[in-house]
C-alpha cells in the first residue's frame, strides 16, 4: 500500500498498532454474522449452495486472519511496525470488498431479492462503523467505505427501488465522508497529545538523570550506576575505580567573567572529560558545583591514577576556550579504587575518592592524589 507512507516515528505508529489490534476484535464476525442474516431468507443453501458456502467460509477466514499474526513489540523498528499495519489493511480492505460483492449479488440477482433489505441495513451499519472505527488513515478508510457503500447508490436504480431510496442513500453517502473526515482528526488529535505527553515524559525522566548544563549525569543516576558497577565487578573478579575531580579557584572565573562565563566552563569541562576518558564503561557525571566525578570499572587504582593524569596534564597543556578567549585553568584530581574482594560499598568508594580529592587540595592543587585505604 502506497498511502500515507510519510515518515512516522516508532512510539506514534506503536500506538496506531495497538489502537488498530483493539478495532480489529470483534469486526470480523459481524461480517459473518450480516452474510448468514442475509442468506438465510433467499434460500441460498437451495438456489447457490456452494458460492454461499464460499462466502461464508471467506468471511470466516478473514475474521481469523484480523488475529494473525501478533503485532510487533511496541519498541519494534518502524518498517516492522508498519508491515504489521499493512497486512492488517489488505484484511480489512478484502473484507470490505466481500460485503461490497455480496451486496452487488443480492441487488442483481433475483433469488437474493428477500434478503436486499437485510443486505442494505448491513451495508449501512458496516459503512457507518468503518467511518468511526477504521479512520485512522484517511485514504484507506474511503477506499474501505467505498468498497462496501459504493454497489448500493450505484446499482440500486437498476433494480426498480424507488428514487427517493437511491437520493436517500446518495446524502447518506455525504454523511459517511464527513464522519470520516471527523473521525479521522480527532485520531490525529489523539496522537498529537500522546506525542507531547510522551516527549514531556522523555524530557523528564531526562532531568532526573542529566546535568542539564554540562549534559553529564547527575549525582543522582551516578550514584545509582555505581551501585550496579560495583556489583557487576564483584561477579567478574574485576577492580572499580572512581575520580573525584574538583575545579581549582572557580570562584574566580565567576568572579571575574561572571557566572555565565562559569556555566560555559563547567560545559567545556565536561566535553574535555569526554575526549580523555573514552574507555568502554566509563560514567562521566556532575557532582554539583565545579566537582565531577569519574567511574573505571576493571581499572586498580594505579592504572586509574594514569587516566587521571592525562586528564589533569591535558586541563594544564590546553586551556579551556571561552568567548572571552582561553581559560588557564588546573584541576584537583581524588584517586580511589576497590579491589575484586573488598567488602567495601559505594559511598566508601566515594569518600576515599573525596578525601584524596581534598589532599590534593592541600598539597597545593592541580594534582593527583591516591587514597589506599578502600583498596
Amino acid at each position: 500500500m502506497s498511502e500515507d507512507t510519510s515518515p512516522v516515528h516508532a512510539p506514534r505508529l506503536a500506538r496506531e498498532v495497538a489502537d488498530t489490534r483493539q478495532r480489529l476484535v470483534t469486526g470480523g464476525l459481524f461480517y459473518l454474522l450480516g452474510w448468514v442474516v442475509v442468506a438465510a431468507p433467499s434460500d441460498v443453501a437451495q438456489s447457490h449452495a456452494v458460492a454461499g458456502a464460499l462466502v461464508g467460509l471467506a468471511f470466516l477466514l478473514l475474521a481469523v486472519l484480523r488475529f494473525w499474526p501478533r503485532p510487533p513489540a511496541e519498541d519494534a523498528p518502524a518498517d516492522k511496525l508498519q508491515a504489521w499495519l499493512d497486512t492488517r489493511w489488505w484484511v480489512v480492505l478484502a473484507t470490505a470488498a466481500l460485503w461490497g460483492g455480496v451486496l452487488s449479488w443480492t441487488l442483481l440477482d433475483p433469488h437474493m431479492a428477500p434478503g436486499r433489505t437485510a443486505a442494505l441495513l448491513c451495508t449501512i451499519a458496516f459503512a457507518t462503523a468503518f467511518a468511526h472505527n477504521y479512520s485512522l488513515r484517511l485514504g484507506r478508510a474511503a477506499l474501505g467505505i467505498g468498497l462496501i457503500y459504493a454497489p448500493a447508490p450505484i446499482l440500486m436504480p437498476y433494480t426498480g427501488e424507488s428514487l427517493s431510496v437511491v437520493v436517500t442513500l446518495g446524502v447518506y453517502t455525504v454523511y459517511l465522508g464527513l464522519v470520516m473526515v471527523r473521525s479521522y482528526r480527532e485520531y490525529q488529535g489523539q496522537l498529537d497529545l500522546y506525542d507531547r505527553v510522551r516527549s514531556q515524559r522523555d524530557e523528564f525522566e531526562t532531568l532526573s538523570r542529566v546535568d542539564p548544563l554540562t549534559g553529564l549525569a547527575n549525582r543522582r543516576y551516578f550514584s545509582g550506576a555505581m551501585d550496579h558497577l560495583l556489583a557487576g565487578c564483584r561477579m567478574h573478579q574485576q577492580p572499580l575505580a572512581m575520580l573525584v575531580m574538583d575545579l581549582d579557584h572557580f570562584k574566580y572565573v565567576n568572579d571575574e567573567f561572571g557566572h555565565d562565563a562559569g556555566d560555559v566552563c563547567l560545559a567545556r569541562f565536561a566535553d574535555r572529560m569526554r575526549e580523555v576518558f573514552t574507555a568502554p564503561g566509563v560514567h562521566l557525571a556532575r557532582l554539583g558545583g565545579e566537582e565531577f566525578g569519574v567511574l573505571l570499572p576493571g581499572l586498580d587504582v594505579r592504572a586509574a591514577a594514569e587516566a587521571a593524569e592525562r586528564m589533569r596534564a591535558s586541563l594544564e597543556l590546553h586551556p579551556l576556550q571561552l568567548r572571552e578567549g582561553p581559560l588557564s585553568i588546573t584541576v584537583s584530581i581524588g584517586v580511589a579504587s576497590l579491589a575484586p574482594g573488598s567488602s567495601a560499598e559505594g559511598t566508601d568508594l566515594y569518600r576515599a575518592a573525596d578525601r584524596a580529592m581534598y589532599q590534593a587540595k592541600t598539597d597545593g592543587r592541580n594534582r593527583v592524589r591516591i587514597d589506599l585505604g578502600t583498596a
